[in-house]
C-alpha cells in the first residue's frame, strides 16, 4: 500500500539534523521504515549536512579530547539482543525500532475503551507521551479533540475518520482543536504509534467517565 501522508519538510530537516526530541524522533523513524520517498529525502539532507560540516572551519579542541572520548567508550554497555518470545504474533511484526522500545516482559496493553487499548513507551521524554494504540477490527475509538499536538503513525492495519482512510506508514499530524473518531477497518485490527503533547478531550456522553483514562504521561 502506497504511503500518502508524510512529515513536512521542516520536520524532516529537524530529524536529519538531530534536533527532534526522543518521541518525535521515534515517530519519524517509524514512518521511514515504510516510506522509501522520505528515506531518500533523509539521505539527501544528512549528506548535505555532512558536506556543510566538511566545509566548516575546524574548531579548536582541548589537548586531552581524544583520550577523554576513548575513555568514555569503555563506559558504554553493549546493546542487548532483542528477544521476541514475549510478543504476540502481530506485535512481533512491528518495526524493529518500535519493538526495541518494548520492555523485556512484552507489551502491556491497558484498557481505554471497549475497542481501544494503549501501551506507553519510555524514551526519556519530557514534553510528549509516546504510546502504542490498538483498535480492534471494526472498532471505534471514542470521539475526541486535541488540546495539544498529536502525531500518529499507522504501524499495522488501517483506520478512517471523517477526513480519510489511513494505511501502514501514514504520518498524521493533528493540531490543537481538531476533533475526530478513528475507526479500524472491518477486517483487521489497527496498531498505531502516537506522540501526544497534551491530554485528549473526549466528546459525547462518555466524556466524564473516561476522560481521566486519557491523561498524558511523558516518560
Amino acid at each position: 500500500m502506497l504511503v500518502t501522508k508524510h512529515p513536512d519538510s521542516n520536520t524532516l530537516i529537524d530529524y536529519a539534523s538531530g534536533s527532534l526530541g526522543p518521541a518525535l524522533c521515534v515517530s519519524v523513524s517509524a514512518h521511514l521504515h515504510f516510506c522509501e520517498s522520505c528515506r531518500d529525502k533523509n539521505y539527501e539532507l544528512t549528506s548535505l549536512g555532512g558536506n556543510l560540516l566538511e566545509s566548516a572551519a575546524p574548531a579548536e579542541m582541548r589537548g586531552d579530547a581524544l583520550e577523554t572520548i576513548l575513555g568514555r567508550l569503555d563506559e558504554i554497555e553493549p546493546p542487548v539482543p532483542f528477544r521476541h518470545q514475549h510478543l504476540a504474533e502481530d506485535e512481533a511484526k512491528l518495526p524493529e525500532l518500535v519493538r526495541n522500545l518494548v520492555p523485556d516482559s512484552g507489551i502491556k496493553w491497558r484498557f481505554l475503551s471497549p475497542a481501544l487499548r494503549i501501551s506507553r513507551l519510555a524514551v526519556g521524554e519530557q514534553k510528549y507521551e509516546l504510546a502504542l494504540h490498538k483498535i480492534k477490527a471494526g472498532g471505534k475509538a471514542p470521539a475526541h479533540g486535541h488540546k495539544g499536538l498529536e502525531v500518529t503513525v499507522v504501524l499495522q492495519g488501517s483506520f478512517s475518520d471523517g477526513e480519510g482512510i489511513y494505511h501502514e506508514g501514514d504520518y498524521l499530524v493533528r493540531e490543537p482543536g481538531h476533533v475526530h473518531r478513528p475507526t479500524a477497518s472491518q477486517n483487521n485490527q489497527c496498531i498505531c504509534l502516537s506522540v501526544s503533547e497534551a491530554p485528549i478531550q473526549l466528546v459525547g456522553a462518555v466524556k466524564r467517565m473516561l476522560n481521566p483514562l486519557f491523561s498524558v504521561t511523558p516518560q
